[in-house]
């Protein structure tokens, strides 16, 4: 019979082979590194941002990124997730960055954290696995990444205190404020609205130029208009609505606003029921 291995000892020469393959020589060693996120796209619908895996290579020896996949969950749920298509060298003295693309919806992120009017922006978490193999390092390497996730909300817009100030057979002039909301952790700065609004069906005033605004953040200011209307012009239709108690409405148009990420432009519309006040 051959001559068995005493167990001690078997067990020393696999605990020496495992320990070969997790350590590194002494010198210098590979460092591995996952950025920050970055913005680079963001809308009303959802966000788009950048991390980097960075892999520094001081060693004499190579050293492969054989995979990696990612996940970002958001209240504990997975909203995105990806892989790498294949494995990419570092050589010698040298850096290799890897671009982890990431986008969410802010439809799937309401869901997640059940409101579409958080207190507070919501926190996202970015988990990382990477198996690197090749010269000193054989190891899978996990990273993670916690931040707040950026969310865009536009500007809302409520028609109150609407009031037919006076009103004669062929004129009138009507008063309302317009109720300014802005959702945003960040202030924001209103300019250049171009508004529209329609009454009973039928339009108004058109294109008519609003001031421009600061609101602040999580913050609401009112703006107040007066417009005179040719009622010769716009018919009995209006005539008769504005002798009413209430009257339909449509507020619509376009506006713009800087935030963090640059200028952004929408288009708004509204509708409803007015009271009239007099």
């Amino acid at each position: 019979m051959p001559e068995m291995t005493p167990k001690p000892i078997l067990i020393a020469l696999l605990a020496l082979v495992l320990s070969g393959c997790a350590t590194t020589e002494s010198g210098p060693r590979p460092q591995v590194t996952l950025s920050n996120g970055k913005v680079t796209q963001i809308d009303f619908a959802g966000v788009d941002m950048r991390f980097d895996l960075v892999v520094k290579n001081p060693t004499d020896r190579y050293v492969r990124l054989d995979a990696y996949r990612w996940d970002l969950l958001v209240a504990g749920k997975k909203l995105a997730k990806g892989h790498s298509s294949g494995s990419q060298p570092v050589d010698s003295s040298s850096d290799l960055i890897v671009p982890i693309d990431v986008s969410v919806k802010n439809g799937a992120v309401f869901a997640a954290i059940r409101t579409d009017h958080p207190k507070k922006l919501p926190t996202y978490e970015l988990r990382v696995v990477a198996l690197f193999a090749g010269g000193l390092m054989t190891l899978p390497q996990d990273f993670e990444k916690r931040a707040e996730l950026p969310i865009l909300y536009k500007p809302v817009t409520t028609l109150q205190n609407f009031r037919v100030v006076k009103q004669t057979a062929d004129a009138a002039t009507i008063r309302f404020d317009a109720l300014l909301e802005n959702l945003n952790s960040f202030p924001i700065h209103l300019d250049k609205t171009i508004a529209n609004l329609h009454l009973a069906g039928r339009p108004v005033a058109q294109e008519f130029q609003t001031k421009p605004r600061d609101i602040p953040p999580h913050g609401r200011v009112v703006a107040d208009y007066e417009l005179d209307l040719d009622l010769a012009v716009l018919g009995e239709t209006v005539v008769n609505a504005l002798r009413q108690n209430e009257v339909s409405y449509q507020f619509d148009g376009t506006t713009a606003f800087d935030t963090p990420w640059g200028r952004k432009s929408l288009n708004f519309m509204q509708s409803g029921r007015l009271q009239i006040k007099r």
